[in-house]
């Protein structure tokens, strides 16, 4: 817990709300509490058909909007959470399964030092990624769990992490659907299909998730078209505003930046379920984790669509696999070399080889601090911040955009509504005409600030960083 902080805390809302994809995401939570609609995410104001995704994570971001504010760290807050938790899914695992709680400190290390999963649109900002990872993991440790054991209880919590996999973020958090299957095949695991309780745990998905998208339908009528276009059909069978690339991309970034660090550890750990003993830990958990992460990423690969957060779920499942690679490894060649190692030896030694990655972590998080102001369009929120401490008295203004297709200032401008009760409005540099002098504009960038400084004689009553906020004077 202490270890996490810096990964998934440390300077949370020093950033802006991003333009990818969280000002949409934190929109469109917003607009459920201003427009007290809790079925149909609304995008100004009308049904919101381009990010279509259930609601379970809108609800979460607007319950924690209610409660702190629509800030950076009310937006990243669950996120972060939901990101801990999974660190917890990780440790648990790794020590139940390995019978080691050092294995279990040494696959939350790997998560919270993989570059691809502690980063912008998973564990760092208000995106669907984290939340659908927490799910994805709790349900296929629970199906490896029932496969082993029989118990009913884990089939029943596969089906309910899956259920709120999918009512999460829709179609993705059924991807790793054919990878429970293989790991049937691949574990002999085929009598446990003769009982009720999986059955029934899919039954409970299937019921859950019509129930929504045809409740959804009937409310807003044109919605399991978007998904359809926009989730399903459309990402599998064409590129969606050119994201597209090779088939092996995702497999480049994992070996060369995302788990870079760990993809040997991982592999070792995905071949132990091939010649450690039939039954034994190590086996079950390297081939029905390796059939799942091996499944997912087949199907994203083949998707024409590729986005680089799209490999997210992988990363918690890969971490055990690196932890039990790792573990198994080191005791063997205890048992070879007739080693002698005391608890805090194996800690100081886990510890050690987490302790680069680690703070490799860290010093990213800290670069990334220096470039946070350089898109001039994210940054309203912060000066805004600034006017209401310095001018308190400003209560109806416009918010100057530079023109470009950017969600954060719309969001900054909801948020003043809804926190200040101002009004405000949002014009692009070809709208300069429709001021008036005497009115007062935000700025924030040369662009933006130079379309109304031409037009108008201005004086500025508030600067911070490359915003202003300018009084109107005469025409030019």
């Amino acid at each position: 817990m202490v270890l996490a902080y810096f990964p998934l805390f440390w300077q949370l809302s020093s950033f802006p709300v991003q333009q990818w994809d969280e000002s949409r995401t934190a929109l469109d939570a917003l607009g459920m509490l201003v427009h007290h609609d809790w079925l149909v995410a609304r995008y100004l104001g009308e049904p919101d058909l381009w990010n279509c995704k259930p609601p379970l994570w809108l609800w979460t971001l607007a319950g924690s909007i209610h409660l702190f504010g629509p800030t950076e760290l009310g937006l990243r807050l669950p996120a972060a959470l939901a990101a801990l938790a999974t660190v917890g899914l990780t440790y648990y695992a790794a020590a139940r399964w390995l019978r080691s709680p050092v294995a279990g400190l040494l696959a939350g290390l790997v998560l919270l030092t993989s570059p691809g999963y502690v980063c912008f649109h998973v564990a760092r900002t208000a995106d669907f990624d984290a939340f659908l990872t927490l799910w994805t993991t709790a349900g296929t440790l629970s199906w490896l769990a029932y496969l082993r054991t029989g118990r009913t209880r884990w089939a029943w919590a596969t089906g309910v992490g899956f259920t709120l996999a999918i009512l999460t973020k829709g179609i993705a958090g059924a991807m790793f659907g054919p990878g429970l299957v293989l790991a049937l095949a691949l574990t002999g695991s085929w009598v446990r299909l003769r009982r009720p309780a999986p059955w029934l745990a899919a039954g409970l998905v299937l019921l859950v998730t019509a129930s929504w998208y045809l409740v959804r339908e009937a409310a807003a009528p044109g919605y399991l078209e978007a998904v359809w276009q926009f989730e399903v059909g459309g990402p599998a069978a064409h590129e969606l505003e050119g994201n597209n690339a090779p088939f092996e991309w995702y497999l480049s970034l994992l070996a060369n930046t995302k788990f870079a660090l760990w993809l040997l550890p991982a592999l070792l750990g995905m071949s132990l379920g091939w010649w450690q003993p039939k039954g034994s830990t190590a086996w079950w958990l390297g081939r029905v984790l390796t059939a799942v992460v091996g499944s997912f990423l087949l199907v994203i690969s083949l998707a024409q669509t590729k986005l680089s957060w799209y490999d997210a779920p992988a990363f918690p499942l890969m971490a055990v696999l690196a932890a039990s690679g790792l573990t198994v490894g080191f005791r063997l060649i205890r048992q070879a070399a007739k080693l002698q190692l005391s608890l805090w030896g194996l800690l100081a030694g886990v510890l050690g080889i987490a302790a680069f990655p680690y703070l490799n972590q860290v010093q990213y998080l800290r670069q990334l601090s220096k470039y946070r102001f350089d898109n001039h369009q994210l940054v309203y929120g912060h000066h805004l911040r600034q006017q209401w401490q310095q001018q308190p008295g400003i209560w109806q203004y416009t918010l100057g955009t530079d023109g470009s297709f950017n969600d954060a200032p719309e969001f900054y401008r909801m948020a003043a509504e809804y926190t200040q009760h101002h009004t405000v409005r949002l014009l692009a540099p070809w709208r300069v005409a429709e001021a008036r002098s005497g009115e007062t504009v935000v700025v924030c960038g040369q662009k933006a600030t130079r379309a109304w400084q031409t037009a108008f004689q201005t004086e500025t009553l508030v600067q911070s960083d490359s915003c202003r906020t300018l009084r109107l004077g005469a025409r030019r």
